[in-house]
């Protein structure tokens, strides 16, 4: 071929290429334009944006839902709580009030069947103290005085004895009424510890004495709650057996 042919090829060529230049054509490599990659993507920063704020307002929505549902239940429960404490005290107090009453019911049969064993025997107890002061005619005459007073009665038969007083000093904290027999030879025996409340009467199963000796007495006495093998402190009650005749009396009164 004719190099001058060539030249004119190549000319024509370059000259065509030119006007496509020119007019801003660029060559296609399959993938959108730069703008649109931008809108896409701020697109799915807006809808991620948007999908955290509701999840946000729907976890606060749940958690005001869900306190104030527990505050509601604890409420109950508090209520139910109280409820439950009321009826336990209620049930403990009229659990207290039964055994009152059942003790109450078995220190009355006890009694009853001490009063009319055929060995009955009794011992009538009075202050020491206040019995020598109502031997004043001054304070015998007035009548204002309220003495301590106490019967004990006992049946070797029916193996029981019973402690009934009255007008007893209420005792402290960590106070206790101790009572002892007392014999005439040899140390004093513990027989029974009792408290007293405000009414000052107590009503005590005692233990009998042992052995049969003559001339026994009792002493009850107000003593610290601690144990002790005698008595140590003053004494609220005393008194000896009774002779024939004073049983008879004991139980026209009980009657």
């Amino acid at each position: 071929m004719d190099p001058k042919q060539n030249d004119v090829i190549e000319e024509g060529a370059l000259e065509t290429a030119s006007p496509a230049r020119e007019g801003g054509a660029a060559p296609s490599d399959g993938r959108p334009p730069r703008m649109l990659r931008v809108r896409l993507w701020q697109a799915i920063a807006g809808m991620s944006a948007a999908i955290a704020i509701a999840s946000l307002i729907v976890i606060s929505d749940l958690a005001v839902s869900l306190a104030r549902r527990t505050n509601y239940v604890n409420r109950r429960v508090g209520a139910l709580n109280a409820t439950v404490r009321t009826l336990r005290r209620q049930t403990a107090a009229e659990q207290r009030n039964l055994g009152s009453v059942r003790e109450r019911a078995s220190v009355g049969e006890v009694f009853e069947k001490i009063l009319f064993a055929s060995d009955l025997r009794t011992i009538k107890l009075a202050s020491p103290i206040d019995r020598d002061r109502a031997r004043e005619k001054s304070i015998v005459q007035s009548g204002v005085i309220d003495l301590p007073s106490g019967k004990l009665a006992m049946s070797e038969s029916a193996d029981a004895a019973m402690l009934e007083a009255n007008g007893l000093k209420p005792t402290g904290t960590f106070q206790v009424y101790r009572i002892w027999w007392m014999p005439k030879r040899g140390v004093p025996i513990w027989a029974a510890d009792f408290l007293v409340g405000d009414d000052g009467h107590a009503t005590v199963p005692v233990d009998l004495p042992p052995g049969h000796e003559k001339g026994m007495s009792l002493s009850v006495t107000l003593e610290n709650e601690t144990y002790s093998d005698a008595p140590n402190g003053p004494s609220a009650l005393r008194g000896e057996l009774s002779g024939p005749g004073a049983e008879q009396g004991l139980r026209k009164s009980r009657r």
